[in-house]
């Protein structure tokens, strides 16, 4: 059996892409930054998929003592991931915030503790192994300087939020071209227009409320992406419907995305990070 590690997956995205990949007979594990909450998704999900294998851990993203501690907790399943999707995602904050690393908090929860996740988790992966990183629409108004975005005294939250999510999508194109292969790949998705977890200014939720899809659908391109093995590293699955509702298809590709970029970013992570990424 498979196994997919899924972060941020208590509630709303990851929540549908566990429950999506469950039924797909994947063993899943799911992190949260509070392990009772991961718990109670794991027994929901359990009532609903009795004979399912899934559990939970304790990861947050914002604590590079939390990160750095992942791996060496992981590995006491004495399983590898075939799957692993980054999903876990800072909330779109109003005030700005750095994590204890003192990075940008959007930057450094989706971007930076990401890529310090994946370099300590390689080492754990089976031999024919697939990492998806979840980007999000915004990433193409993302700021032309690649990066943490804001400051204390200059923020913006849709800057600092795409800025992140750009870095997402550049850091999976990236793993791709670096590490690509027949055994490993790395894939993108974002879910559109989708409700999860209540977050935002009062206008995105007003709007949310009747022009979202659901959280279910926004997972498809995701559970896509790490399920389905004709696509190949580098896919970017999205919703078909200007990027924002319905099927899963292949996404535009934001327009900051060059090579320059890619390695720009890639630079700027493991900076960051204080971490280098090798196969």
């Amino acid at each position: 059996m498979s196994l997919a590690l899924i972060t941020g997956a208590n509630t709303g995205l990851g929540f549908e892409t566990a429950r999506g990949l469950l039924k797909l007979g994947y063993e899943v594990v799911i992190t949260s930054r509070e392990l009772e909450r991961g718990n109670r998704a794991v027994a929901k999900l359990k009532s609903e998929y009795p004979q399912g294998q899934v559990s939970a851990l304790a990861l947050d993203l914002s604590k590079q003592s939390s990160i750095n501690a992942f791996a060496a907790e992981f590995a006491k399943l004495s399983k590898p991931w075939d799957v692993l999707v980054l999903n876990a995602g800072a909330k779109v904050l109003a005030n700005y915030r750095e994590t204890d690393s003192g990075v940008e908090y959007h930057f450094g929860v989706n971007a930076v503790g990401h890529f310090s996740l994946v370099s300590d988790l390689l080492p754990h992966r089976a031999p024919i192994s697939r990492v998806v990183s979840v980007s999000s629409i915004v990433a193409r108004f993302a700021p032309e300087k690649l990066g943490p975005a804001g400051s204390a005294n200059e923020y913006s939250a849709g800057a600092s939020y795409s800025a992140s999510k750009l870095s997402n999508y550049l850091f999976a194109m990236e793993l791709q071209r670096r590490f690509g292969s027949d055994s490993f790949s790395s894939l993108a998705a974002h879910p559109g227009f989708a409700r999860a977890e209540p977050y935002g200014p009062a206008s995105t939720r007003f709007f949310e409320s009747f022009l979202a899809q659901s959280a279910a659908k926004g997972a498809l391109p995701i559970i896509e992406a790490a399920s389905d093995p004709s696509l190949h590293g580098g896919s970017y699955r999205v919703p078909k419907i200007f990027e924002l509702w319905g099927e899963p298809t292949e996404g535009i590709v934001p327009k900051n995305s060059t090579e320059e970029s890619l390695t720009r970013n890639w630079e700027i992570l493991e900076t960051l990070s204080g971490k280098t990424l090798a196969l």
